[in-house]
């Protein structure tokens, strides 16, 4: 996917969280604890993780928002954005399995619709970062992702979806993978 402007981004990672929502609104209880192995994550904890890791990124758009705006360049006076993509990212993603740094594993004892308020609330605290980011120079300003190297602003951004959607799709996986008599 190209991405051309911010609000590229935001749609891109809106329709994600949109599917994301729809697909876990409508899980049992069963099929919320349903783990694929011994020690996998189950439904209800990859969206647990989810909510962690958007407030957690948040807090480094916020950081580096704040780093690009401290640069000097003159509030709106900034490049607009130049097309990029994260598909290389996407598909080293694919055949990797990662594993999460303890702070941003699930518990596993949040409820879901717990869970789907704080999803609620960090996507509306990186939506009010929206007018924010459409002026500045979001290359500005990068932080290192531990896999990934150096990710500016806008990268960081996107990163939020793409991991999203990722994580998405092994919810689909473990519920796929779920025996029929257990749904």
């Amino acid at each position: 996917m190209i991405y051309n402007s911010i609000a590229d981004i935001y749609a891109a990672n809106d329709d994600v969280r949109r599917r994301l929502v729809e697909r876990a609104e409508g899980l049992s209880e069963t099929q919320l604890g349903y783990r694929a192995q011994e020690g996998a994550w189950s439904a209800a904890e990859i969206v647990e993780h989810l909510s962690i890791i958007e407030r957690s990124l948040t807090r480094v758009i916020q950081m580096l928002l704040h780093k690009a705006e401290s640069a000097g360049v003159e509030a709106g006076t900034s490049p607009p954005m130049q097309p990029f993509s994260l598909d290389e990212f996407a598909e080293q993603a694919r055949t990797q399995k990662f594993v999460a740094p303890e702070e941003v594993r699930p518990r596993g004892d949040a409820a879901l619709p717990d869970v789907l308020v704080k999803l609620s609330e960090s996507r509306a605290a990186l939506r009010a970062l929206q007018p924010r980011l459409e002026t500045t120079d979001g290359t500005l300003a990068q932080y290192p992702h531990p896999i990934f190297g150096p990710l500016n602003l806008y990268q960081w951004l996107a990163f939020i979806g793409l991991h999203e959607a990722r994580h998405l799709r092994q919810l689909e996986s473990v519920l796929a993978g779920m025996p029929a008599h257990s749904a």
